[in-house]
């Protein structure tokens, strides 16, 4: 018998930045109906209040999760791995319970530890950020075709995965399931690769020598939009960087060997294949409408 999905009639999100502020909006709007539980400091309570059915501090976790039908956590990775035993004690059987961590292989293999019976764990990640954090920069349409990635432990039941894809569809996201491994993986290329690459460029014209306030000066557009991430403070990428750095390694050493062919190809005027490639690669991207 195929079950029904789930309507998830009081949700919790705990953690109030930028991706569960931009939850909140997204669900109060989407579900007026719901009931809307917040957890997170005194201050984002206060600009977060008219948002929320019910608001608490970290310390009440217990109490604020009790009978939600649908938690997720969007704290930084630390403490999402920090959460996970008390808040597989204290979800309701039945209860599923998501993140939103930039890595996800950590995450997964702390919560088999914990998530045992009927309380479910599934790892997931919006790739909706923004250079910039917080509750004030959270948007209620920072989902909408955006990827979404859920990666389902082995024990995860079909029928709630079909459930959180559907409500996550709803809120406009595009839902692709992947192993942790095989995520962590490909947003080590990008992701995380593209921040390193946009801190080391601004870095970059302030070498030994270069002209940097000229430079700045005259940026462009183009800079601009490459160098966009190197706005995103260090707190962000610490966990992320930490959590996924054998596979950032990797790309690492990969995008300097391709910078060694890309400089042979230019000593050699032999660019036009890198280019036509890098066009037709474009032209496949999903972006934003």
């Amino acid at each position: 018998m195929t079950k029904t999905l789930l309507p998830f009639q009081k949700i919790a999100v705990v953690g109030l930045g930028l991706i569960g502020g931009s939850l909140v909006k997204r669900l109060r709007h989407l579900k007026p109906d719901c009931k809307l539980i917040g957890v997170d400091f005194r201050s984002v309570i206060s600009a977060a209040r008219d948002y929320l059915d019910e608001s608490y501090a970290p310390e009440d976790l217990a109490h604020a999760l009790r009978g939600a039908d649908l938690v997720f956590l969007a704290t930084p990775i630390n403490v999402i791995l920090d959460l996970l035993p008390d808040v597989a004690h204290s979800v309701k059987p039945g209860a599923i319970v998501t993140d939103v961590g930039s890595t996800k292989n950590f995450i997964a293999a702390q919560a088999q530890k914990y998530f045992t019976g009927e309380r479910y764990f599934i790892g997931g990640h919006p790739m909706a950020g923004r250079e910039k954090g917080g509750w004030e920069n959270s948007h209620a349409h920072l989902f909408e075709n955006a990827a979404y990635v859920l990666t389902p432990l082995p024990n995860f039941p079909a029928h709630l995965l079909e459930s959180l894809k559907n409500f996550l569809q709803t809120a406009g996201a595009r839902v692709i399931t992947l192993e942790p491994a095989s995520h962590d993986r490909i947003v080590a290329d990008i992701s995380h690769l593209p921040q390193l690459l946009a801190v080391t460029l601004m870095n970059f014209i302030a070498r030994e020598n270069a002209p940097s306030e000229l430079c700045l000066q005259l940026a462009g557009g183009g800079f601009r939009d490459m160098t966009r991430l190197a706005a995103s403070p260090f707190g962000i990428w610490q966990d992320i960087l930490a959590s996924n750095h054998a596979n950032i390694r990797q790309s690492l050493r990969e995008f300097i060997d391709v910078l060694q062919g890309l400089a042979h190809d230019f000593d050699n005027k032999n660019l036009e294949a890198n280019l036509r490639q890098a066009n037709q690669l474009r032209e496949l991207m999903v972006l934003p409408q």
